[in-house]
């Protein structure tokens, strides 16, 4: 059944980013149910250049009325799709307060003010707002939007089944216990908090070690953080990998003892939920929509408090049973995030609004 055009539209368009790899599993699920829909990027990287558009191409179908835009930081985009006489479904994915980055990138503090104020001029463009979150639904509502919902990040259970191909990743002779973080590297995700927490830990462990897997891109942070190490003399317990492919993703998550997040600011957490799904014990700190996301698995807590901390990370190391625990509670957790239950949701509000 040909049910006509529904075309997403990104700021950027990138293999491996969670927002990309949600349009393209929303982009297979519009065709599956018989609309002809593409991919438009306002900035393509090479990784996509086969599987998404760049914005310059779109051109309106005649008889097409909504596209879906997909906005997570201030760009051109909005001002271009306002000129194209669309009806919005938005997906808000959470800007990151500019307050982050004002001594670091002035250019990103200047895009997540634009960012915000853009959501006023979407507002009347929008039919339909999804948010990852209701964390991400407030600041939907206090910008005037009237319909909104949350649709949370899908994951795709089958690619996180895959076996690990090559080795896993080499850490130091008896290192552990073996914590993880995943995300880019930013005064936002907070990963010098890690760091002292680190320092704490190999008190108890000397051989703790902590793999930081994301992007270098923040200007200084990283140098800030390796410095930080060497500092308090745990470098040699530290590895910066930047980004890595999904593979050595995978072998990350597989080779860790433990998933530990002191953020300051998520919009919803992709990889407390991969870590979940892995069957890695989660610990994070409650900012944001991160208890939202955590629900009632994992560990989470509120105060960065490091030495009480190292120790009871230390006790999740140690007691196989309650790590046994937690990792059950988390399997049962991640079931809402799976694609199944959010394709429904997804196809539930797209036909209420074309009812």
């Amino acid at each position: 059944m040909n049910r006509g055009p529904l075309h997403q539209f990104l700021t950027g368009a990138t293999a491996g980013d969670a927002i990309t790899g949600q349009a393209l599993l929303i982009q297979r699920w519009l065709r599956e149910a018989g609309y002809e829909s593409e991919i438009y990027a306002w900035h393509l990287h090479d990784s996509m250049a086969t599987a998404a558009r760049p914005m310059s191409t779109y051109r309106r179908a005649r008889g097409e009325t909504r596209g879906i835009y997909h906005h997570s930081i201030g760009s051109d985009v909005p001002e271009f799709l306002a000129g194209r006489d669309l009806r919005l479904i938005l997906i808000y994915h959470n800007i990151t307060p500019p307050g982050f980055f004002e001594n670091s990138d002035p250019l990103r503090a200047y895009l997540a003010r634009q960012g915000i104020a853009q959501l006023k001029m979407l507002q009347p463009l929008t039919e339909l707002a999804l948010a990852d979150s209701h964390y991400n639904e407030r600041d939907l509502l206090l910008n005037g939007f009237i319909r909104t919902a949350v649709l949370p990040i899908c994951l795709q259970a089958e690619q996180y089944e895959a076996a690990v191909n090559g080795t896993l990743p080499e850490t130091p002779a008896g290192a552990e216990p073996r914590l993880l973080f995943v995300g880019r590297l930013a005064p936002n995700k907070r990963q010098e908090d890690l760091v002292k927490l680190l320092f704490f830990l190999r008190r108890i462990h000397p051989q703790a070690h902590l793999t930081l897997v994301g992007d270098r891109w923040e200007m200084g942070y990283d140098r800030w953080v390796e410095q930080l190490a060497a500092d308090l003399n745990v470098a040699e317990g530290l590895e910066l990998t930047g980004k890595v492919s999904h593979e050595a993703l995978l072998a990350h998550y597989r080779s860790a003892d433990l998933y530990m997040s002191m953020s300051d600011h998520e919009g919803f957490g992709v990889p407390l939920i991969e870590s979940m799904l892995l069957g890695l014990p989660v610990m994070a700190y409650g900012s944001t929509a991160v208890p939202e996301t955590m629900g009632d698995a994992g560990v989470v807590f509120y105060r960065k408090e490091f030495e009480p901390l190292a120790e009871l990370i230390a006790m999740l190391y140690e007691d196989a049973t309650l790590r046994r625990r937690i990792i059950g509670k988390q399997r049962a957790r991640v079931e809402h995030f799976l694609e199944p239950q959010v394709r429904r949701q997804f196809f539930s509000y797209l036909e209420q609004i074309e009812a």
